[in-house]
């Protein structure tokens, strides 16, 4: 494509910069490829795909997706009042967005396709593949010409995103967007609000920018949260420190997400960056106005939004450390996970020693995510009554018994079978005496948390034990991913082994769970030297999996025996990266 159209996309569309991404997602959908826009919250997925789409003269649906988006929402359904009329018939048939943009030869926009149950993303399949899906009961489908599917994702570390199946991300063309500049951020911002104070603008745009690399926040203010800063300031009387902290304050806390351990609040990393960014405008001589006699006070310490990688370079630190030829951070991060309880002894800075922690967990929940990959919520099949917006397969015969000798049928008289999720409560029970060290644990800790933050079904307590077992995490106890599995990574491998009190504590925190659904799942290779018997406590449960590791000393015996009368299963598991794959089938078969 030439530079001339990419400029025409531009003015037409109201596009500032993306110059070479507009260029590629051009090609892609010319050629009649489908698209993966790749990239975090606020840099203009959905504007993007909009643009091209629009340039290209197509229809365009668009979809969000969710964790409770169904096969039937993505394809359509039938209208269970027509089909009592006269069958299974394509007019009984509603359309959903995918076979919509099939018939019209249009785009179907996913926004956020990673945050889909797998399901419904393999519905995408056949039609991205041989553009047709079959429709029980009404026959084939075919794709116009110019159908295609253009989706969005969000960064793998999103705990409560999916990773794509291998299939599904085979049928893609990706495009990865970051966020742009600082001057085409300005630009933006100059377009959509109604000023001509170019100093006002950019210091909201340094101060959303540096949002993004302030060491406590996970995730940034985008472009957008700098266009509302600036909107509100124009609307407010006063000094420039007291419009720009009083704005900020109202506009960046909800645009913004903070780290699971981060010792601040929202609003006080926010009055600090405003701070810093201030005094940097004075020493610039680009205030807008004179600054009040409070500017001198200080909301927080402005250098301290400095973060520590900018002082010094600890991965060249942590290279030489772990003698390892690494690049990556995520490589490091694994590396350190591996050798932290080593590292914990060796390193004496502790600043570099908690940026160190800080790479490790970021890489467990990267590995755990990878290796997990797409994952469902446990269902159950229900029949219901037929009201507006319930979906669900017409059940003929029961509602032909309700309607018999009946003058009218009404709409409660149908009824339909849905899917509904299940509620699951879970003990997961870990055995620190293994030869397990810090990262082992994490990894199975992360497991778990990821599930719950992918399958949202469940509830769960985690325990570890050694000589006694310690409840990590309650049932009903709300905990952050990051201290769960900090305390994971920080556990020593140590003591005796006493699986009693472990299957005693974790079938205490059953109790108090209200879901019809409970199990426990306990991690261990069987080799207790504490405590009783725990074949007698495992008989207890409602169910138990055991998780055997295999070791030279594991007792297998005992682990299959503890699954039997736990009225269980048993599995086996050499390598601790089988575990998230053997959690998530645990949890599936539910």
């Amino acid at each position: 494509m030439e530079f001339d159209e990419v400029s025409h996309i531009q003015k037409t569309q109201g596009i500032v910069g993306r110059r070479e991404e507009l260029r590629k997602a051009f090609a892609a959908l010319s050629a009649g490829k489908h698209l993966l826009i790749e990239g975090t919250v606020g840099v203009g997925k959905t504007i993007l795909a909009t643009a091209v789409t629009k340039h290209l003269g197509r229809p365009f649906v668009r979809v969000d997706g969710d964790e409770r988006y169904t096969e039937q929402k993505l394809v359509g359904w039938f209208d269970p009042p027509l089909v009592m009329k006269g069958g299974y018939t394509r007019d009984a048939f509603l359309e959903g967005p995918l076979v919509s943009a099939m018939n019209s030869g249009g785009v179907i926009f996913i926004n956020e396709l990673n945050r889909m149950p797998e399901g419904v993303q393999n519905v995408l399949l056949p039609a991205m593949d041989e553009r047709r899906i079959e429709i029980p009961k009404i026959g084939t489908v075919e794709a116009k010409d110019g159908f295609a599917v253009v989706a969005t994702q969000n960064p793998r570390e999103f705990v409560a995103t999916s990773t794509l199946s291998e299939a599904l991300r085979d049928r893609f063309e990706l495009l990865t967007l970051d966020y742009q500049s600082e001057d085409e951020e300005k630009m933006i911002v100059q377009r959509n609000v109604e000023t001509q104070d170019q100093s006002l603008i950019d210091l909201i745009v340094q101060i959303a920018r540096k949002t993004r690399t302030h060491p406590e926040v996970k995730r940034g203010a985008s472009v957008r949260a700098a266009m509302s800063t600036v909107q509100i300031c124009l609307r407010l009387n006063g000094a420039l420190q007291e419009v720009v902290h009083e704005a900020a304050s109202m506009a960046l806390p909800t645009r913004i997400e903070m780290k699971d351990d981060a010792k601040s609040t929202a609003q006080e990393v926010i009055a600090e960056i405003v701070d810093a960014c201030l005094k940097n405008a004075r020493l610039l001589g680009k205030e807008q106005q004179p600054l009040s006699s409070a500017s001198s006070e200080s909301h927080g310490n402005p250098d301290s939004t400095t973060s520590f990688t900018e002082t010094i370079d600890p991965m060249e630190r942590l290279r030489e450390i772990l003698g390892l030829e690494i690049k990556s951070q995520d490589d490091i991060g694994q590396a350190v996970a591996r050798n932290y309880a080593s590292l914990k002894t060796s390193i004496k800075d502790p600043k570099l020693l908690e940026y160190a922690k800080r790479l490790a967990l970021r890489a467990i929940v990267r590995r755990v995510i990878s290796l997990l990959g797409p994952a469902r919520i446990p269902t159950k099949m229900s029949r219901v009554p037929f009201l507006p917006g319930v979906e669900g397969e017409l059940d003929i015969e029961e509602t032909t018994e309700r309607i018999l000798g009946e003058e009218a049928t009404r709409s409660e008289d149908l009824v339909l079978e849905t899917k509904r999720p299940k509620r699951v409560a879970c003990s997961l029970m870990l055995d620190s005496s293994l030869s397990m060290t810090g990262d082992k644990l994490a990894v199975a800790a992360a497991s778990m948390a990821v599930l719950a933050g992918k399958m949202k079904t469940f509830d769960y307590a985690l325990i570890a034990f050694s000589n006694s077992a310690i409840i990590l995490k309650g049932l009903r106890q709300a905990s952050h991913v990051a201290s769960l599995l900090e305390k994971m990574l920080d556990a020593n491998a140590w003591g005796y082994t006493n699986i009693e009190d472990a299957l005693k504590k974790g079938l205490d925190e059953l109790q108090k769970a209200r879901s019809t659904h409970k199990l426990g799942i306990i991690i261990t290779d069987g080799n207790y030297t504490a405590g009783g018997d725990p074949v007698k406590m495992a008989s207890l449960y409602p169910k138990l999996h055991v998780v055997m590791i295999e070791d030279y000393d594991s007792k297998q015996s005992l682990c299959q025996e503890m699954s039997s009368v736990g009225k269980g299963k048993f599995f086996s598991v050499k390598d601790f990266d089988d575990l998230p794959r053997v959690l998530y089938k645990i949890l599936r078969s539910v």
